[in-house]
């Protein structure tokens, strides 16, 4: 890949140019040049040796996403191992760029980033070695291919090599195609989910919440709240546009069972679908507590359920059931409809040899966003406030904000 991306950049001056930016961009302001060469860099790909002795030379590194190493803390020395620089960009001004790929961001080693003395038969006395490695995503440089390529300034040669490099890319490497808007993503999961975890992280600087990643997407953390996750999850299906799901789950533990039980206004709470929200039980069961082993169908609908367990003065059916208890938990539960014939051997099942279960009513309270809709917003750049004003509905039914 780094061969491919070099090969593109020899053969094109106004990439060099964007590539040369974007490094002097993270560079400190005295080591920036005002210069407007247009003379073509030296471009090499696999090599031990830098061809002339630079003014600055600067460790670059491409990677997938924020790497372990980080540019503010690591420093750059010269060593003495025997190099092999996956790439070596040398131009005119006397700034030399020695190229580290690694697609994996968790195979980053420190010392692959330091320039070999043994790289300079003249010495290197007279360079000035920059001593912060310069970490760049490769979404950063594939969008800039992008953009160029879809630009007026390009020529059909360098649009056509730009495409190829970019098929070359969603052939062979698409998890790391641009995914800094969801326009860019198009239909790629990995480039979706990355995105969103960006919009969960920006979400969560804007509330100063904690934010976590998932395997499809990310959350906030809230803890001690009566919903301690706000789940944003892409979802997508054969044959069908993706859609963004924001979800949040009130009284998934007993103790936020309780602080719902206590706020929730009820009509408020049971008219959430008027406003664009969908609401779902979503009994589950744990052991030991926080340890969640199963969810079983409520057919009962939303109203029923949330009258059952959450009725004023009744007393609180759910929390920690001892195993002689649970016999006749059960046959209440099939009685009002909380389960079903299929959810009691699915009890039956998880409680075995257990010494008790932790009962959790929990719902879930969720709205899909549509692709459109997304994009839309995003282009408008309205899409995080939009969707934490939305989220202010279901909060403010058991009395809480974002």
């Amino acid at each position: 890949m780094t061969w491919a991306f070099l090969i593109v950049l020899k053969y094109d001056l106004f990439l060099q140019y964007f590539l040369r930016e974007l490094v002097e961009s993270r560079l400190p302001s005295e080591l920036r040049e005002d210069h407007n060469i247009w003379e073509p860099a030296h471009v090499a790909t696999q090599t031990s040796w830098v061809g002339a002795s630079p003014i600055l030379l600067v460790s670059v590194l491409l990677t997938d996403d924020t790497p372990t190493i980080k540019e503010q803390t690591t420093e750059i020395t010269w060593s003495n191992r025997d190099p092999i620089y996956d790439g070596v960009i040398e131009y005119p001004n006397g700034l030399t760029l020695v190229i580290e790929n690694k697609p994996d961001n968790h195979q980053v080693k420190e010392y692959q980033l330091h320039p070999s003395k043994a790289s300079f038969p003249d010495g290197t006395n007279d360079i000035k070695l920059h001593n912060r490695p310069i970490c760049l995503e490769w979404s950063e440089i594939l969008e800039g291919v992008l953009k160029y390529i879809n630009s007026p300034m390009s020529s059909f040669s360098s649009r056509e090599i730009g495409r190829d490099f970019l098929s070359f890319v969603e052939k062979n490497h698409s998890e790391l195609t641009p995914y800094r808007t969801f326009r860019l993503c198009g239909d790629r999961f990995k480039a979706l989910k990355r995105r969103t975890l960006h919009l969960v992280d920006e979400i969560a600087e804007l509330t100063n919440v904690r934010y976590k990643g998932e395997d499809e997407g990310g959350y906030l953390c809230r803890p001690g709240k009566t919903a301690e996750r706000i789940r944003f999850r892409v979802r997508t299906s054969e044959g069908e546009p993706w859609t963004l799901r924001v979800s949040l789950y009130p009284a998934s533990t007993a103790s936020q069972a309780n602080r719902f039980r206590k706020r929730v206004r009820r009509q408020d709470f049971l008219s959430l679908g008027e406003k664009g929200w969908d609401v779902e039980p979503d009994l589950n069961f744990a052991f030991p507590m926080g340890r969640k082993l199963s969810w079983v169908t409520s057919p009962c609908g939303v109203s029923p359920y949330l009258d059952y367990f959450f009725a004023n003065g009744k007393r609180t059916p759910y929390g920690r059931k001892l195993a002689d208890k649970l016999p006749h938990c059960i046959k209440d539960w099939e009685e009002h409809g909380i389960i079903d014939s299929w959810g009691h051997k699915e009890i039956d099942r998880i409680r075995r040899g257990k010494s008790y279960l932790n009962v959790n009513p929990e719902f879930v309270v969720y709205r899909d966003w549509d692709r459109d809709t997304v994009i839309k917003l995003e282009g408008q750049e309205q899409l995080a406030s939009r969707m934490m004003e939305a989220l202010k509905t279901p909060l403010a039914t058991w009395g809480e904000q974002l």
